[in-house]
Order: C-alpha cells, then structure tokens, then sequence
C-alpha cells in the first residue's frame, strides 16, 4: 500500500488555523467598535461639561504565530479494505462512541487500525499512552501482528510500541516506567484499578482507553469503576468501546442508555449486516462470491430421534409452565427453545427464587439443558457415540448405592423417550440383509453412518478431480470447518479410513470400517468395564438374609418421586383399573431402568455376526491401498498428530499402533486438508494465512460464515469455492436460522432505541448521592464555625479482592479504598478491625477444607476485633437454604438437592458453630448485598483511627515471628493450650516471659502475681505431671 487510504488532517483535531485567524479578526472588529463608541462618548461629554480630554489611542499589537506550532498533515496507511471499516475508523477519530459490530465483520482489524491511528502524534517529543481493557490472549496476539504490519507499511520513523500487561508478575516499579514510556498498553482491569487507586499511573498522561466485549460493563462492575477514576481527573481523553454482541444490549429497560452511561459515551454507533454500506462493500466486486449450498436429508432413524426430543423438551417446557405459574413469562416457550441460551436464561430468572422451588422444577430444568445436548451430539456424533450417551444417561438414572433417593428424569417416562432410546440402538444393531462379492446374501448389522459423511467425501473428490483436470499447484489447501474437537477427531479418522464403491457408474463412499471399529471398542468396554459394573450392583441388590427389614430410604424412594400427569399421559388404558394411581407408569419405568435388563444389549448381539464384521473389517484394512488416499487427500501433519493421541487414549494400542506411523514428507498444498474448529485460536489466522482454495462448512456458524464473506470481498483474484452442509429441515437448520432472526431483531431494537435516547447530564456527585441519605449523620448549628471538616476514610482493600462490586461501592460511599497486598484479611477497617470477606459459595468451599479456620487463626494473632462478613448477593434470598445444593460455586442438580437439603443445611450450621466454639470473640457481619456492606464499612469506621497501610502489609509475611514484636506464633500456640491459660491472659505472659524454658521453671507465686493463683497452681501442675 505505497498510497494512504485516506489522509488524516490534524486540524480537524486541534483547531484549524482558519478558524484561529476567523477569531482574531474578530476581537480586533470588536475593539475598533468599542473604540468608536468611546471617542463618541467623550465628545458627547466634552460638549456637555465643557472640559476636553485627552484621547487615549489604542494601539493594535499583531503577535506573530511561529511556524514550527503549525498543525501539520500526517498521511496514514490502514489495511483496511472495506469501505465501512475505514468509514468506522474515521467516525472514530473525530468522536468517542460505542460501535456495536455484527458477528463476523472484522472487528479485531478494526480496533487495531484505529489505534494505530490514535497512537501516531504530529507534536514533537509527544508520547501518547492509550490503554486497551478486556482483551484476551488471542486477541492481543492478532492485534500485535497488525500494529507491527502497520508500523512497516507507515513512512514514519517513529515506532509506537504495543505491549500486555496482565497477572501479578510484574513489579510496581516496572510498570511505572512502562506507562512513563507510553504506547499502547493492554492490561488487565484488576491490574488497572489499582494502579489508578495507588497514583501509580496518573491518568492525567493517559490519552485515551479503548474498552473491547462492552457488552460486559455493568452498573458496578470494574469496568465502570476504571472509567469513573479516569474521567474524575482526565477531562478530556477519548473513550472508545467495542462490542459484536448485539443480543446483550437488549435486555433490561433502556439497555443502551445504561451502557452509554456506564461507559460515560454520548454517541452509539450501529454497523449490522442490513446496513446499506456493509452491503455495498461485501457486494463491490463484480465476480460475487458464489456459496454450494448441500441440503442433506436425515436418515429415517435420525428424523425419529429428533421429532421424539423435540416432544421431550416440549413435555418439559409445559411442566414448568404448569409447575411455576406464578414465575412463568411469554419467553418460556418452543419457539425460543432452540436458542443457544434458553436453560441459561431460565436459571437466571428463577435463581432468586431457587430455595423455594419443588424438585421436580429443579430436575426439570436439568433435563432440558440435558435434550439440548442430545439434539445437538444427534447430528455430531456418530451411532455409536451416540448411542452411548444414551446408555450412560439411563444408567445414571438407576437406582445404586451411591444415589437411592435420587429423583429420577422424568422424560425418561414418556413414550418418546422410549422411542429415541430404541431409534438410537437400532441405528447400530438393526439386522439388514447385504449382498457380497459372489451375489449372496448374508445377514449384518446396520451400523448407521451420518449423511455428511458421503456428501464430505464427494466434495473432496469432486476437489481433486478438479485439481487433476487443470493441473495447477498454486491453488492453496482445503480447509473443513466444524464445531468442536471431536468432530475434527472424527472427520480426521473418517477421511483416513473411508472406502469408495462404484456402482451404476456412480461413486459411493463408505466408513463402514471406521463404524466396525468403533462398534469393536463398544462391545470391548462392555465385556470389560460393563459386566464388572453388574456384578457389583447385583450382588448389592441382593435380598438381606433372616428377613431384615430394608433401608427406610429405599423404601421412600418411591414417595419422593412425585409424577406430574404431563410424563404418564397415555400410559394407562381407560378399561384397566389399578390400585395405586401411576402403576403402570412405575412398572415400565422399573423396567427400564432394572439393572437385570442391562446385559440386553450383550444379549442380543449374535457373535457370528460380530465374527463376520471381523472378517469383513480385515478384509477392508488388507485391500486398501493407502496411496490412493493420501495421493490424492492428505491430512496435514499437526492434525495427524492430534487424530493419534485422541486415539491413543480411546482405543487399545496393540491394535491401532501399526496404523499411526508417523512419516513426516512434504505436502503440496492443493493436496492438504486441514480440519479446525470455529472459535479457536488459529481458526481467525486461517484464512489470512493458508489462504484456501476451497472452504468446506460442516456445520452451520454465523460468525465464521461472515469472516468469510469478508474474507472472499478482500481478495482480487483467485476466489475460494465455498461449500455448505447442513440438514434440511431439521434443527440445526432452524437453530442456524434462528440465529440469524436473533440478530436481526436486536439491531433493530438498538436502532428504534437510539433513535429516542435522551440528553443526560451527569456529575460526579449523582453517584454518590443515593449512598448519602443512609450515611447522613446530624450535625450540631450551634457550634458556629465548629463542625467537623468532612474527612475521607481509609479503607485497605486486598488487590484480589477487585473482582468483587465492593471496592467501587466503597469508593462511592466516599471512602478512600487503598489497594494492596495483604496476607491476613481482606479489608482493614482500622488498627483493630480486620475483614474477612466471604460470598456464600466461597464460605461452603472454605468451611469444607478447613481454609477458613486458618484465616482466622491468623486474624486473632494480628487484630483485636476479627471480623467474618458473610455477603449475599443482591436480588437474591437474605437465608442459606437456598445454597446448600451449592456444588462448584453454582446452583447444583435437583440430584443434589434430593439427596437431603436439611441434612446439608445442618452440616452448614454445625461447622459454623464449631468455627465460632474455636474462636468465642469472633464477630460475624450477616450483610444482604454488597450495597448494605459498603454502608456498614462506613458505620465501623466513625470513631476509629484509620488503619496502618505498614501494619497491614507486614502482618503474616513471616511465618515464625513478627517483625515488629518479635513473637514465636508456633510457641504462642503451644502455650495457648496449656490448662490455665486461656486468650484473657495469654498476653500477660507472652510479655513478661522470654520463652518456654523460662515458664516451665516458674513457680507458682511468680506466676499468680502474673494470672492469679489458681490458674498458676494449673500451669505449673502440668509442667511437673510424669509423663
């Protein structure tokens, strides 16, 4: 690029000089003016008062502008293509804003240009800082690698440096002189927050921040908190923020506004797919990009499967539509269920009400998002895998030892759970009728292959014929893109294994072997782990001997499973009358789940069948030429290494080792196929850097979809042939499409809503004004002149406490937050308060590993008022029975709540009770939100001494004295425990004994002067006790 894309003019930032000149005629016309009238004025008074004065001229002094100020103009060169990519960078630079980008449309190119153009400087000896927030590790390296294309393409001598900061690695020291030197920084908003709060970095230097993913900010998030500190003191720094999450900036009322206001921006700006200038740029070229959309058909089994999922979520859906009333909204239906968020967002709305939700909501809410994976592993996984989910999902559901209370899936009641279960089996063991190589018949099994398969394996060959045919070996590789890492392991061991079959002149592709080898494994794990797995639980299922009455929870077993009508519908005939309501219900559920009936599946597999597909499997593997695949397909070297070690792990190596000899040779590149997933680190550099011939979608994604029409409108010549799966009219279709309608309408929210944003002024005080109502204290008028000059508070916060709300809702309660490194406590409130800050997930996980008990050890040994502040979380129930079923720091299954919600809720109490036996003088703050904490730091620190920033840092650094005092804590222990002393009077001899030695020889006159007779008659009966 030796020519600008487009010149940027440094007046328009600074002022022009036309404008300067405009200003200074003008006060040069104002004083003319204002000297006529005072000529006038003095001789319409000498004519009056008949005295003359002497008129004072005024004289006109024109300073002379140096040229060496004169704004200058400065040519930058972009990589920007697009004409609404550079039309995004120029919005930019002239004013701050928010761009919400669509998925896909290059944002991360975007960012890096337009930094590259704020860091450049016209002004001599200028160094600009700009800062870059919530960027990740990819993104910083592709950001990286764009600024340094830049700096070659830029004519300028001068180099601005990019550089990430982030962990606790780096010295305070070093960090000071990196922002000294400035650039472009991206740093980590834990680390950014408390260099702004310790005057480490001024922000006065800073030339402006660029905020990415600002669909993160929250009201009080960290991200808010850094803006706010910025623009206290740096008025007049740019703020830029960047979003491609649409759909998060629909949720709330005025969702827009709020973020605008977060993020302290006036202006937002809306660049989605419909928008007429992205659609001029991606359709500028006069070859368009020609997309080879395949439309595959599911198979009769794969249709049943999916139609019986779908009534499975739509039975679970009208459950708790019909189970919460009260709670239900318009987005619980089957219309949103197939959004890629419909669990999550469901949990999110009842989490304030989880405590007082039945089980059978719980396990509901479990089982959707359990049918959400199944629907989608149904059209990634082959028969096999699939099939084995199914199996692991049913076991689950057994009774066993480890979970007799459990309240089973309901879904696995219905008729069409019963129908997937069997679609899904007879996919694999569904008896055909195969015609061999001399015209018999013979009796095999089906071992279902995914359509894709055939129609992938067609495309490729399609490739290389086309290849062959115009002999060209410029062209670059194909590249196969799919969702996760198992369908790239798949894909790998299906395109090195498959065979081709011609028949009526037509070519068929096959990966029967790959699907005999993987049902070899299945029926290998069954013989090995399976039938261990049996004996165990028959011999446990086993009546006790003499009649011994059973468990009373076995017996409950079948109380606690309340069955909602919506699962039994249909079960029983309306001839037949039962005893008990649900009979028939329970009995085919009994059935299904009976661990007697486990050996089915090895019962019904006939052995002379498996001996053939033996024979047959071998019989492949010695008539396959391997140099007919790889001549023609070869898998790139990397991903051959990969396919090994996920195989090398799943299947026996004795086998499999003799076909994973790794021959390292050279590959054209027309001849490689490289396998990726979307959303990985090198899937964003692909088509940069390999620059594929052919693009081949495995599987629906919009994002990547988008990289590519980008990708195909930047290039010249040589377009890449994309092609398309996906099967009609299924679920994946609709979700994909979906997907789409999502999109769309959030744009157009954002757009109607832009359209009627408000004006706002705001100040720094409105923010703390809704803390100072509550923390008004009266003040006495009589005193005149005599009150108090209002004072900020100190507050010593630990630095890895700002992952939490309550340092910023400290900072507006008008309390001073010191950040540092501290050892024993969270917040020091004053010399004698110490603060342990604990949320209830990290209080279950602390009390249950015993980390608690030694904070506040290490609390008593440095502060006379230890203090355990126990936070919930605002919005949410003010109790702890709704975070007994905690597991992980989340909401746990209602597999856990079954198992006994009393009995943890106890276990909770009683450790709570034995922490406070062990330490009788710890105090315990119950807050309801982080609000309510900030307004209690500020009640305990009236009357108090501020604490001691030295103090606070040096307690618990040495882990056998304190520097200051010079104690033995291992010592201090010991003789806490010796009967007669007690925490009253420990202190009184750790001053006035020099060590354990000296005690033991004390008698018991030295020591009564020291803790009374009685409790010396104690201490000194134990040193003189035999042993």
């Amino acid at each position: 690029m030796s020519e600008p894309l487009f010149v940027l003019d440094n007046d328009d930032l600074r002022g022009s000089q036309t404008s300067s000149e405009d200003k200074i005629n003008e006060e040069e016309r104002v004083e003319a003016e204002l000297t006529e009238l005072l000529k006038a004025d003095n001789n319409e008074s000498s004519r009056n008062s008949e005295v003359e004065y002497d008129h004072i001229p005024v004289t006109e002094k024109v300073v002379p502008r140096s040229t060496d100020t004169q704004p200058k103009e400065l040519d930058i060169n972009l990589t920007l293509n697009l004409e609404y990519q550079q039309q995004i960078v120029q919005d930019l630079i002239f004013d701050d804003g928010l761009v919400i980008l669509g998925k896909g449309l290059g944002l991360t190119a975007i960012v890096a240009n337009l930094l590259h153009v704020l860091s450049l400087s016209v002004i001599k000896d200028k160094k600009s800082l700009i800062l870059l927030m919530n960027a990740s590790e990819f993104e910083n390296f592709k950001i990286g690698e764009e600024l340094m294309e830049l700096s070659w393409l830029d004519e300028t001598k001068k180099k601005v440096s990019f550089q990430s900061i982030g962990g606790d690695a780096m010295t305070i020291e070093k960090r000071r002189k990196i922002y000294k030197r400035g650039g472009i920084l991206s740093i980590s908003n834990r680390i950014l927050v408390t260099d702004l709060l310790a005057d480490i970095i001024d922000a006065n230097i800073v030339t402006g921040i660029v905020v990415l993913h600002s669909e993160r900010v929250r009201e009080y998030s960290t991200e808010r908190f850094i803006i706010n500190l910025y623009r206290r003191t740096n008025k007049w720094g740019f703020i830029k923020a960047f979003s491609e999450d649409p759909e998060n900036f629909t949720v709330g009322f005025q969702p827009l506004y709020n973020k605008l206001k977060f993020l302290k921006i006036e202006r937002a700006m809306l660049w989605p797919r419909f928008h007429v200038d992205v659609t001029q740029s991606l359709r500028s070229r006069k070859t368009e990009t020609k997309v080879t959309e395949l439309s595959i058909g599911l198979t009769g089994y794969m249709l049943k499967i999916q139609t019986g999922l779908m009534a499975c979520i739509e039975a679970c859906v009208g459950e708790l539509r019909r189970q919460n009333p009260e709670l239900m909204t318009d987005y619980w239906s089957m219309e949103n269920a197939l959004d890629e968020n419909f669990v999550k967002s469901i949990r999110v709305m009842l989490e304030p009400s989880w405590h007082r939700l039945s089980n059978t909501t719980k396990q509901v809410i479990h089982d959707l998002s359990t049918l959400k994976t199944l629907l989608s592993q149904l059209f990634s996984y082959d028969a096999v895998q699939f099939y084995q989910i199914l199996v692991a999902i049913v076991d689950a559901n057994k009774p066993s030892v480890t979970n007799r209370n459990k309240v089973m899936a309901p879904w696995l009641m219905l008729d069409e759970a019963m129908t997937v279960i069997s679609c899904a089996k007879s996919r694999i063991f569904h008896k055909i009728r195969e015609s061999g190589e001399d015209g018999d018949e013979a009796t095999t099994y089906l071992l279902e292959e995914l359509p894709k398969w055939e129609q992938l394996a067609l495309i490729l060959d399609d490739i290389n014929e086309e290849s062959e045919k115009s002999g060209s070996h410029s062209d670059g590789p194909t590249l196969i893109m799919c969702s996760s890492q198992q369908v790239c392991a798949q894909l790998r061991r299906f395109l090195t294994s498959y065979k081709e079959h011609k028949c009526n002149n037509r070519k068929s592709f096959s990966g029967r072997k790959m699907m005999i080898s993987l049902l070899k494994q299945h029926l290998n794990w069954k013989k090995r782990d399976g039938s261990r797995s049996v004996k165990i639980q028959s011999e446990l299922n086993k009546k006790p001997e003499n009649n011994l009455p059973v468990h009373s929870d076995i017996q409950s077993n079948n109380d606690e499973m309340n069955i909602s009508r919506t699962f039994v519908r249909r079960r029983v005939a309306p001839t037949k009358r039962r005893r008990n309501r649900g009979g028939s219900t329970m009995a085919s559920y009994d059935r299904m789940l009976s661990k007697n009936d486990d050996q089915n599946v090895m019962g019904e597999v006939d052995d002379t069948m498996i001996e053939k597909l033996e024979t047959q499997l071998s019989d492949i593997e010695s008539g396959d030429n391997d140099d007919d695949i790889t001549e023609s397909m070869k898998v790139d070297p990397v991903d051959d290494f990969e396919a090994f070690v996920d195989e090398f792990d799943n299947a026996d190596t004795t086998e499999q080792s003799h076909h994973h000899a790794l021959i390292y040779e050279f590959i054209e590149r027309t001849d490689q196929i490289i396998i990726e997933r979307f959303g990985s680190r090198s899937a964003n550099l692909l088509l940069d850097e390999l620059m594929p011939s052919h693009i081949i979608l495995y599987e629906p994604n919009l994002g990547f979809i988008r990289e590519t029409e980008v990708y195909q409108s930047q290039r010249t010549n040589n377009l890449a042939k994309c092609y398309f799966l996906y099967y009609g009219g299924s679920i994946e279709e609709q979700s994909y499409l979906k997907s789409i309608k999502k999109e769309k309408d959030a744009f157009t929210t954002l757009i109607r809503e832009k359209a009627n944003l408000p004006n706002t002024f705001v100040t720094d005080e409105d923010e703390v004004a809704k803390f100072a109502p509550d923390l008004r204290t009266p003040v006495n008028t009589r005193i005149a002149g005599g009150n108090p000059v209002a004072v900020k508070r100190q507050v010593i916060v630990d630095i890895r406490e700002f992952r939490s709300q309550l340092p910023f809702l400290c900072h507006l309660s008008n309390l001073e937050v010191i950040p540092c490194m501290i050892t024993v406590g969270d917040y020091i409130i004053s010399p004698k308060i110490c603060i342990e800050r604990k949320s209830i997930p990290d209080l279950i996980g602390s009390l249950k590993s015993g980390r608690l008990y030694q904070q506040c050890e290490q609390m008593f040994r440095y502060y006379e008022l230890p203090t355990l502040l126990i936070e919930f979380e605002e919005g949410k129930s003010f109790s702890l029975e709704p975070f007994t079923a905690y597991r992980n720091g989340g909401p746990g299954m209602a597999s856990s709540v079954a198992v006994g919600p009393n009995f943890q809720l106890q276990d909770l109490q009683l450790k709570l009770m034995m922490l406070l036996v062990s330490f009788p003088s710890l105090k315990i703050i119950w807050s309801s939100s982080p609000f309510e904490t900030a307004r209690l730091f500020k009640e305990l620190k009236m009357n108090q001494d501020e604490p001691d920033l030295n103090k606070s840092i040096n307690a618990g650094l040495n882990p056998f004295f304190d520097k200051d005092t010079y104690f033995n804590d291992a010592s201090i222990d010991l003789v806490q425990n010796i009967p007669g002393i007690t925490s009253v009077n420990c202190h009184l001899i750790t001053n006035k004994v020099k060590n354990l030695k000296e005690l033991s020889g004390m008698g018991v006159s030295q020591l009564g002067e020291l803790i009374g007779a009685e409790a010396a008659t104690k201490v000194v009966s134990f040193f003189n006790r035999n042993v």
